[in-house]
């Protein structure tokens, strides 16, 4: 009986994926591997910052320190020109 239905019954060809869905499969994977590049990329330059960082910060002292330095001194010519 079994076998006369499967006889009867008309044979369909197994249906492949559409092309579609492979496509958006890849442009997932693609955007997934952007995502990843761009977060290396940024803890990359988060630890460049980190490491230079601390002899900026001491750069940007000294030249404030010369820059006071320098604002004393105008006000000092500027009370002694006034006196």
């Amino acid at each position: 009986m079994i076998s006369y239905i499967l006889a009867v019954s008309p044979q369909v060809a197994p249906v492949k994926p559409a092309m579609g869905i492979n496509i958006i499969a890849l442009v997932v994977f693609l955007c997934y591997v952007l995502i990843f590049a761009l977060v290396i990329s940024c803890l990359v330059r988060l630890s460049r910052y980190l490491r230079t960082a601390g002899k900026e910060q001491k750069l940007i002292r000294m030249e404030l320190g010369k820059l006071a330095e320098e604002v004393h001194q105008i006000r000092q010519e500027f009370k002694n020109a006034d006196s």
